[in-house]
């Protein structure tokens, strides 16, 4: 990664809106790896999830990955990994509604709306750079002004024609 991305500096200001919304996701996954693992036991007893604390901790490796994937080149299909990641998490606190203490309910009721504020934006960041990184159906790319050559082509001719005139002085002398 590019040191300058890390620190504020000039790549930070080149950045769209929704890479930056990205990479701060890309942070806040690391922060929830953290608390996954380190307190799966105390996560599962606030939303009714006892006796799925490896479930949560695997959650944990999940988001890193999710955080490291995100922070990377690939940023698009990582958004939409992390979206698929809250669906999941969706699908497991999801199963703590059916505890009967009112309070771990109210935890979960609370904890799946962040979670489908989470998978919203989520996936808005995810169909925003899609849609920066994707030409519109029938654009075709133009490469007519690249020559392939490092200089361009009239350096390229230049030099080609310096080659050709040192090659045959050589041979002028010679004959």
């Amino acid at each position: 990664m590019n040191a300058a991305t890390l620190s504020g500096g000039p790549a930070d200001r080149s950045m769209t809106w929704s890479l930056r919304a990205a990479r701060l996701m890309g942070w806040a996954s690391f922060g929830l790896a953290v608390a996954f693992v380190a307190a799966p036991g105390r996560i599962a007893r606030t939303f009714g999830l006892e006796g799925k604390e490896n479930l949560i901790r695997s959650f944990g490796a999940q988001e890193a990955m999710a955080g490291i994937s995100v922070l990377s080149t690939e940023v698009t299909p990582a958004m939409w990994s992390r979206a698929a990641g809250d669906v999941i998490h969706i699908g497991t606190l999801a199963t703590g509604l059916r505890t009967d203490d009112s309070r771990q309910h109210r935890n979960v009721v609370v904890g799946l709306a962040a979670l489908a504020g989470f998978l919203l934006v989520d996936s808005l960041i995810a169909a925003k750079l899609g849609s920066e990184r994707t030409r519109s159906r029938g654009e075709a790319r133009d490469y007519s002004g690249r020559s392939g050559f490092p200089k361009g082509r009239p350096s390229a001719a230049s030099a080609s024609a310096a080659e050709r005139q040192q090659a045959r002085q050589p041979a002028m002398a010679a004959g």
